[in-house]
């Protein structure tokens, strides 16, 4: 239930690199760690860690740590140990009891971007968080209660403390139409002590309390009706209206917003209680959703399936920012098809269109086709940047092919292309595999586009033969640009 795997490798223009990881299996858990080190050409000490442990105290209890360190942001990338863009180290406690869940947690984030701000990145310590979800009565009525509190501190920047208390109950309605009705009522709170934080005016910074009260009663109702044709298919229509109806207010400048920044809107919370990702930021006023989905289901395994929504608010909400489809009354048209005629073939498709001219501002394409033996998958993505988001837009192309040549050979194709602007090509590889009952051995080679820093476009090709419950054996060939 042990093992522990050695990798030196040696290269031609940087010094000896040594790794190593060990796994162990127990009872209550895994554990598992991965190390490195090396002294790079200008005699500087290189290297990281990432490990995991998670273990079961009891029927009830259960606690994990992870602890991810580099020496430096672009380590990981430049000797193609990982491309993560930040290293996260937690620890953490979580119980279950029947319906109830309850988590302590901690974070500490190391960001590996050239625009990270170490000063600036945040320390969670601690998130405590309650959730309880009462038994149904004999009226089918439940109750609901939430807890959070959030303790933010950063070096260089504002301080925030939060306490949040959120209690609700839900009563479902089953007509005899075969409509369903979901009544619910919450009231939350929210309680917040900043420090240093800046004014949106930018005239200073605030230091003290806030809060707010924010109820919010909301009434959905849906009438899924389906119809058989013939023995092998079922088609099934399912009409949605939700309303939600709240305070205008509710997002004050001096509540920061921590985990609220980013915004997506897409099919899947046309009728979420909030758009927003988290709870230092709400959504006020009277508002309703609509939508309706479609489905055509075959016993053989083949499905076809359509969904379009949208939401209109009775006055605007500047909370949302500009391009994230929520900014004016109407919001943008959210849609999602999936086709999948057969085991070997499927086709999806997401889109968020303007609802001024019904182009599209968000457009995701996924195709996947063929049998094990030969099969080909394509993605295409394409997002407008949402003002004030930390991510900018995209658009892009990506395809991988693979094939089984016989029992013993396979080959895969993989490549990613950049579509904005004059386009460029970000990635590109190929692998031949043999692999049988005693080993398994393979040849890739890969060009890659990114650069960051010390870290270059760079081609390789490389040869790895590993013997199964033995050993690897790794050589190759890496340029990179200059």
């Amino acid at each position: 239930n042990r093992d522990f795997t050695f990798t030196p490798t040696v290269m031609s223009k940087e010094r000896f690199l040594l790794a190593g990881e060990y796994r162990g299996l127990q009872r209550s858990g895994p554990f598992k760690a991965r190390a490195s080190a090396t002294y790079d050409s200008n005699d500087i000490f290189r290297g990281h860690i990432d490990a995991s442990v998670r273990r079961d105290m009891n029927d009830t209890w259960r606690w994990g740590a992870d602890l991810q360190r580099s020496t430096d942001d672009t380590y990981l990338r430049r000797y193609s140990l990982g491309s993560q863009k930040s290293l996260n180290t937690r620890l953490y406690a979580e119980a279950f009891q029947n319906r109830d869940y309850a988590i302590a947690d901690s974070y500490l984030f190391q960001g590996l971007q050239e625009s990270d701000d170490p000063g600036s990145t945040p320390i969670i310590l601690p998130s405590l968080e309650f959730s309880h979800v009462g038994e149904p009565n004999s009226n089918g009525v439940n109750t609901t209660f939430d807890a959070s509190f959030l303790a933010i501190t950063r070096t260089d920047g504002f301080d925030t403390r939060r306490l949040s208390l959120k209690g609700g109950i839900n009563r479902p309605y089953f007509g005899p139409a075969g409509n369903v009705l979901n009544f619910s009522a919450t009231l939350r709170g929210d309680l917040y002590h900043v420090t240093s934080l800046p004014l949106d005016s930018g005239s200073g910074t605030n230091t003290g309390f806030e809060g707010r009260i924010y109820p919010q009663l909301k009434a959905q109702w849906r009438l899924p009706v389906s119809k058989r044709h013939g023995p092998n298919v079922t088609e099934m229509v399912e009409p949605t209206v939700a309303i939600q109806i709240s305070p205008n207010s509710g997002n004050s400048s001096s509540i920061p917003n921590e985990d609220s920044i980013e915004q997506e809107f897409d099919d899947t919370n046309v009728f979420a209680e909030s758009r927003f990702t988290g709870l230092d930021r709400v959504e006020g006023g009277t508002q309703i959703g609509y939508g309706v989905k479609w489905g055509v289901f075959g016993s053989k395994g083949g499905s076809s399936s359509f969904f379009v929504g949208q939401r209109y608010r009775f006055r605007t909400d500047d909370s949302f920012a500009d391009g994230s489809g929520l900014e004016d009354k109407f919001s943008d048209i959210v849609a999602r098809v999936r086709v999948k005629p057969g085991k070997n073939i499927q086709l999806a498709y997401k889109t968020r269109l303007s609802k001024e001219n019904l182009s599209p501002n968000r457009t995701e394409v996924s195709i996947a086709a063929g049998p094990p033996a030969l099969n080909f998958s394509t993605e295409y993505a394409f997002f407008d940047r949402t003002e004030g988001s930390e991510f900018g837009g995209r658009e892009e192309i990506s395809g991988t092919a693979s094939a089984k040549l016989n029992r013993y050979w396979r080959s895969n194709f993989s490549t990613r292309y950049n579509l904005e602007d004059d386009g460029d090509l970000r990635s590109l590889g190929l692998a031949l595999i043999y692999e049988c009952d005693c080993f398994k051995f393979d040849i890739s080679l890969q060009r890659t586009f990114f650069e960051d820093r010390d870290v270059r476009p760079s081609d390789s090709i490389i040869f790895r033969l590993s013997f199964k419950t033995l050993c690897d054996v790794q050589t190759g060939i890496s340029k990179s640009g200059s």
